[in-house]
């Protein structure tokens, strides 16, 4: 996967159309950090599975993000006694 410049979208959207096309996907990046992930949808008549398939792909990450911070704060070693004393903690405490 090649890495664009944001400036070549703003400053050459054709040649950056082009590469697209033959790339299939970019990454585009500003101050060298990448921003966002252009795909080429040229004759695609499955965008809508394209979406999904990113909504799918967005949420295995946060679930993934959930479960590393559980581990690093030690949540992983819990009881399920101790699990249900937390949550019936939160239940009043969201009721009040």
């Amino acid at each position: 996967m090649e890495f664009i410049p944001y400036r070549v979208l703003r400053n050459e959207p054709a040649a950056l159309r082009k590469k697209l096309e033959t790339e299939g996907e970019l990454v585009v990046t500003v101050d060298g950090k990448p921003f966002a992930v252009m795909i080429d949808l040229t004759g695609s008549d499955n965008m809508d599975d394209i979406f999904l398939m990113i909504s799918r792909l967005r949420a295995q990450m946060a679930a993934r993000a959930i479960r590393s911070q559980a581990r690093r704060d030690g949540l992983d070693k819990l009881s399920n006694e101790q699990i249900n004393s937390l949550i019936q903690k939160a239940r009043k405490e969201r009721k009040s």
